[in-house]
């Protein structure tokens, strides 16, 4: 085992029990518990394929979206956008192997990042346009009332964002949560630019059907994930949505694999991390619908792709 293996081996894995969740989701209906995915991931010519388990009995709103993403093959020929030391960022930017040389020989990197050909953005908001997504949050006059009396939704006011399945949104999991561990998925959204955060709230749809009032800054998230490569995290479990784990000792070996892969290419042709990667400035949420503006986040883009060449679910 190689020295940067043995560090990565240091990770204390929590039993992950099938347990039940807060009696605000008691009511959700699903086919199982515990869905999977095989994610597979090319670098430098080489594929590395892990099989990952969705924890939907806890997550049942962020699992059912990252199953529809993947099977409208919305992160298949995408790209780790942003990469640090403890966090691989994706589901943002397409990849065009031509293009995106071209972009690092010519330092042309931020306006790959600006092309409409390549920012996820217009496919995203097309598959909600289309119905392919299920809503979750919704303006805050999202209702009405049927003949009875009965408090019903408007799907016209419903927004394209998803509920923040997390503690500090009001998501509760009563026994069993894991932590962010090595490999996990994040459900991740950037900050928004919002002047008066009180103003700005949503109704959100829980699991279970159940109508709450939450902050639009924690039902903002849309494609984005985050893989956490590293022992630790700087995405918390209280304020992201962490909702799938490597399913056993072969997957972790294979994303091991991946890291070493990219570590030794570094070694070999870099100086450093920070010299394998281009720094990015790029504009995000051009649509956006509560804070009104689109804003600009920073990136570290490897010169070299990380792909995400397909995510396919593999059982329901």
């Amino acid at each position: 085992m190689s020295f940067k293996r043995l560090k990565r081996a240091m990770i204390g894995v929590a039993a992950a029990a099938a347990i039940g969740v807060s009696a605000a989701l008691s009511g959700c209906t699903i086919a199982t518990a515990h869905p999977r995915a095989r994610i597979t991931v090319e670098f430098n010519n080489q594929e590395y394929t892990m099989e990952y388990t969705l924890y939907r009995n806890m997550y049942p709103q962020t699992v059912r979206h990252f199953i529809e993403l993947a099977e409208a093959g919305f992160y298949n020929n995408t790209i780790i956008h942003d990469y640090t030391s403890n966090d691989f960022y994706g589901g943002g930017y397409g990849y065009d192997a031509e293009a995106y040389s071209a972009a690092v020989e010519d330092g042309t990197m931020d306006d790959y990042f600006d092309d409409k050909d390549y920012y996820k953005e217009d496919d995203y908001n097309g598959l909600v346009k289309d119905g392919k997504l299920t809503a979750s949050v919704y303006r805050d006059n999202g209702y009405t009332y049927d003949k009875n009396g009965i408090m019903v939704w408007n799907e016209g006011e419903a927004l394209s964002t998803l509920y923040g399945e997390f503690k500090n949104n009001g998501h509760e999991v009563e026994n069993g949560q894991r932590g962010a561990e090595y490999g996990s998925l994040k459900m991740y959204y950037n900050e928004k630019v919002i002047e008066d955060t009180a103003a700005a709230q949503v109704l959100v749809k829980t699991g279970g059907g159940q109508m709450l009032t939450r902050s639009y800054e924690y039902n903002s998230a849309t494609s984005l994930f985050a893989l956490q490569v590293g022992n630790s995290s700087s995405l918390s479990t209280s304020n992201y949505t962490t909702f799938a784990y490597l399913s056993d000792e072969d997957a972790e070996n294979v994303l091991d694999d991946l890291l070493d892969a990219i570590d030794d290419y570094i070694d070999e042709e870099y100086n450093s991390d920070s010299d394998f990667t281009v720094s990015v400035t790029a504009t995000i949420d051009r649509f956006e619908e509560v804070g009104e503006q689109a804003t600009e986040e920073k990136y570290s883009v490897p010169e070299v792709p990380i792909i995400i060449k397909s995510v396919k679910i593999t059982r329901y």
